[in-house]
């Protein structure tokens, strides 16, 4: 699926701005509408989650506001995101992947984003919001994601990472065919109509069975 980004952690922080900026350059909106939905954050401070985004995002020029999924009765529950398909960018904050991946899973409010992502709006994730998205996902375990990209998982906060260490220790998943994205923080991986594009702070890794590829954002 196109229109996602995926964000390597450290959301709604100055070294984001450049990333951010030509994300909400790319909505082709002059103040575009944009949902911060914090259910990562559940179980911390989820109200704070997404204050953070709206006043972050509001900063940049768009029009943000909250939806606050924070368990599954919500995400099961229309009348606690009857506006998504209003919107222009759905951001998942981080947090805790287990948490967001029970809570989100094959759920109405998934079935929602997915609808809307496929009629032009522009889904966001960073670090546990980027991991969930793929068809697998890393969290103490392998374990099966939400499936929104095909036979990938997210790695986050991947600046501290040895390529080599990550695709020895990931070979089974890597064999079975899964595409593994290490991304740095600070940093996002497009996925668009014209393909993948890196930008913001750092890198990121693309790992397939026998060898990997570092892109860097372009200058």
């Amino acid at each position: 699926m196109n229109n996602i980004l995926l964000v390597g952690g450290g959301e709604f922080r100055e070294d984001c701005l450049a990333m951010d900026s030509y994300l909400l350059e790319s909505l082709n909106k002059k103040h575009p509408r944009v949902a911060i939905i914090p259910t990562a954050a559940a179980n911390q401070r989820p109200e704070q989650a997404a204050e953070n985004g709206v006043r972050y995002f509001d900063s940049l020029g768009a029009n943000a506001n909250p939806i606050l999924i924070l368990n599954r009765g919500h995400a099961e529950d229309e009348k606690y995101f009857s506006n998504i398909h209003e919107v222009d960018l759905i951001y998942l904050t981080g947090g805790d992947p287990k948490h967001l991946l029970e809570t989100l899973y094959q759920t109405p409010f998934m079935t929602t984003v997915t609808e809307a992502v496929s009629k032009g709006a522009t889904l966001a994730g960073s670090s546990a919001g980027a991991m969930v998205l793929g068809s697998r996902m890393r969290y103490r375990k392998w374990m099966q994601g939400i499936g929104l990209i095909s036979d990938t998982a997210v790695l986050p906060h991947h600046e501290n990472s040895t390529p080599e260490t990550v695709s020895s220790e990931n070979q089974s998943e890597l064999q079975s065919g899964i595409e593994l994205i290490g991304i740095d923080s600070a940093t996002g991986v497009f996925l668009g109509d014209n393909g993948v594009k890196i930008a913001g702070k750092g890198k990121a890794v693309f790992y397939s069975r026998s060898t990997y590829k570092i892109i860097e954002p372009a200058s």
